[in-house]
């Protein structure tokens, strides 16, 4: 498992997104292609191993910021890889303000 964490590894004052965090998805397209490259497959077999496009898995590699999470997560599950969480802060509820 590839493990993916801010750039800082500070707590953040906005919620994550992959559209928000380029760097973390800069990260994920890098590891996408690194993988697929290491496992001898093409774009458009590793389009076909995740039910996405050729078109899909070109724009995770050049790291577009407007991907569909759920499509990113088919790749990376074609590839072996999962998607890690940190939590860096806790929530604070209604009940602590």
């Amino acid at each position: 498992m590839t493990a993916l964490s801010s750039r800082t590894g500070q707590p953040r004052d906005r919620g994550v997104s992959l559209r928000s965090d380029n760097a973390l998805l800069a990260q994920i397209a890098v590891t996408v292609r690194h993988r697929r490259l290491a496992a001898g497959i093409t774009q458009e077999v590793l389009a076909g191993l995740s039910g996405t496009g050729p078109r899909f898995v070109r724009e995770l590699e050049q790291a577009k910021p407007t991907l569909e999470i759920g499509k990113v997560l088919a790749v990376l599950q074609a590839l072996g890889l999962r998607l890690a969480l940190d939590v860096h802060r806790p929530l604070e509820s209604s009940r602590d303000k």
